[in-house]
């Protein structure tokens, strides 16, 4: 359990270096976390993205317009030895509209591993980002130390990411979220020490801020969203300006360390607008317009709210969220339901009134004006892209990696404090809910704690922060309801902005290759898959109902074609100019299995059979 060392402040040396140990602990046991079973959960399309520009591919290498077999269609998630990390770069910006530094990184991280002409390693591929997800600990243990002057705050700090669910579904996907919240954190740190330094009048040091410049260059070249996290530092140090302006007149805004400051705040500006070709480039494409919400509602006021108060809810301790098979399962998830109601009823209040003993302190109060100014910021900011510009950037949690490291931070200040508590008697006791009985504050620390180990745990097995999709049941969904060989196809849209196709289509083909490969008995495959992809969109002058046909009138025996479709229509023209020799399916025409939308056709055979 949870017990950092009882003396910290006893004896300056040893108490330093006890508290590296303890640092030390808590990143090994982050790691550990973040490492186990990153072969357990199936790739979604994100990831197989990652992959694609991670090995320096197109993904346009997918081949469209032809029936293959399995190893054709996975192409894109195979390396090649040619490929660079310019490749990585060239390709992402052409296709995606990300920045490239995660991917450039990651290509030479695969590369240590791959195999020309062999399909990626899902697991490599993950480890990179938990790598950079377990980096984060001590750097938030750095930040936070900072931002309360205190040890204790950055060792609960530390301890918090180590073991936080939502930190550990980030890091274990092939994402660049991982990196994302190492360098956001570093960036908070910096911002910290600066902050503090112009509150006492003194200048931040040429080599932090230099540092600082470096760090938010490197953010926002690995994800864009990063500058939200810049704006909110920004907009506490514009507070505390307009406040020393108004008590010390406008000379005090002249001084050295508003000057140093400005040059922050100057090239970190210009850090960005070095990407404004590249922004433009994208702009409109369905990657950046799928947060868009038309319309008014009382859900699309509700959504963002609910969104954002469950992802820091489950930045401390999550439900298991998985697929029931048996009432023990049932039963499973539904106390764990039950257990996060009854921490969320202690915890909410537990910390409203630890962020008032905070602010008591001299320290604290300085350290909570800091991070807990930028977290107002972030949640304005939320709220003016969710509310006035239409796009609910809540949904999925991860762009909480913008403010989650402060959440992290906040949390290991309050934390400290309760350390304090010994006694269910004293002022930082807990009350526990729907009972007389009281916490101490150190038990309510160490319980929180534990919670949020069993929710890792809980994680890392797949028991909670399931997939978005689900290949390993859509699969053997596909083989139990056919009663010929399978054909499975795709149509992929191409927008003139940068578009990346195949992702969905290409996370079934992975899958069956990992898990239900043809060669492999107990795969269930009679015959192995075929598959098909057509293009449409943007460029494509042949109307994709002609390309269906054409393709399936190259089958050879009758086939129980499976579609994937973007959304389930009874216009939908595959529908309604299906080709003669096909039908919508008896058993399961169409629907949603594992996330994945499909239509389901019987063909019999035109073309004649070869040989």
């Amino acid at each position: 359990m949870l017990r950092p060392p009882e003396k910290l402040q006893a004896r300056p040396a040893q108490s330093m270096q006890a508290t590296w140990v303890w640092v030390l602990a808590l990143f090994l046991l982050g790691l550990l976390l973040r490492v186990t079973n990153l072969d357990l959960k199936t790739a979604w399309m994100d990831e197989v993205s990652t992959v694609i520009f991670s090995l320096g591919n197109s993904s346009f290498l997918l081949p469209v317009d032809q029936l293959v077999d399995l190893d054709a269609l996975l192409q894109p998630i195979r390396a090649q030895a040619s490929a660079t990390p310019i490749d990585s770069a060239r390709f992402l910006l052409q296709e995606n509209n990300h920045p490239p530094l995660y991917f450039m990184l990651a290509h030479l991280w695969m590369d240590l591993f791959s195999t020309d002409g062999v399909t990626a390693s899902l697991p490599i591929a993950r480890l990179f980002s938990a790598f950079w997800g377990a980096a984060a600990i001590p750097v938030i243990y750095w930040a936070s130390r900072h931002t309360f002057q205190s040890r204790w705050a950055g060792i609960f700090s530390a301890a918090l990411m180590a073991v936080s669910p939502f930190g550990i579904f980030l890091a274990q996907e092939a994402r660049h979220y991982g990196l994302a919240i190492t360098l956001i954190s570093l960036s908070l740190g910096c911002f910290a020490i600066a902050t503090r330094a112009i509150l006492a009048g003194n200048a931040p040091s040429w080599r932090l801020c230099l540092g600082w410049i470096l760090v938010n260059a490197l953010g926002f070249a690995n994800h864009y969203f990063s500058a939200l996290s810049f704006t909110a530092e920004s907009m506490v140090l514009a507070a505390i300006a307009l406040h020393q302006w108004r008590h010390e007149g406008i000379a005090v805004l002249r001084c050295r360390g508003w000057r140093r400051i400005y040059t922050v705040a100057l090239m970190t500006t210009v850090s960005i607008l070095v990407w404004l070709p590249v922004l433009i480039n994208f702009y409109g494409s369905p990657q950046t317009t799928f947060l868009k919400e038309e319309g008014a509602s009382l859900m699309k006021f509700i959504n963002p709210i609910a969104q954002s108060f469950a992802a820091m809810v489950t930045s401390f301790v999550t439900p298991a969220n998985f697929f029931a098979q048996n009432p023990w399962q049932i039963a499973f998830i539904a106390g764990s339901i039950l257990f996060t109601l009854a921490f969320i009823v202690m915890f909410v209040p537990a910390m409203a009134r630890g962020t008032r003993l905070l602010n008591r302190r001299p320290t604290g109060h300085t350290g909570l004006a800091i991070m807990g100014g930028f977290g107002l910021a972030m949640l304005g900011l939320f709220a003016l892209i969710c509310y006035g510009q239409g796009s609910d950037i809540t949904r999925g949690l991860r762009y909480m990696f913008t403010y989650y490291p402060a959440l992290m931070i906040l949390a290991g200040g309050i934390f400290a404090t309760y350390w304090q508590g010994r006694s269910p008697a004293d002022a930082l006791s807990v009350a526990t809910p729907f009972t007389q009985y009281r916490l101490s504050g150190r038990r309510f620390v160490q319980g929180v704690w534990v919670a949020g180990l069993l929710s890792a745990l809980m994680v890392v097995n797949n028991l909670a922060f399931p997939k978005y999709y689900a290949p390993d049941r859509f699969i053997p969904f596909m083989q139990a309801h056919s009663s010929h060989p399978i054909a499975i196809a795709s149509t992929e849209k191409i927008f003139a902005e940068p578009t990346v196709i195949g992702a969905k289509f290409l996370s079934l083909g992975w899958e069956i290759e990992r898990s239900f490969h043809p060669d492999d008995a107990a795969s269930g495959w009679t015959t192995p898959p075929v598959f098909f992809a057509i293009k449409q969109g943007d460029g494509v002058e042949r109307p994709v109902t002609e390309s269906f046909a054409n393709l399936v009138s190259q089958f050879t025996e009758p086939t129980d074609l499976w579609v994937i479709r973007p959304e389930i229509d009874p216009a939908d023209p595959l529908i309604t100019a299906k080709p003669s020799i096909c039908q919508l399916a008896a058993d399961q025409p169409q629907g949603n299995k594992g996330g994945y939308l499909y239509l389901h056709f019987s063909c019999r055979n035109s073309a004649p059979a070869l040989g």
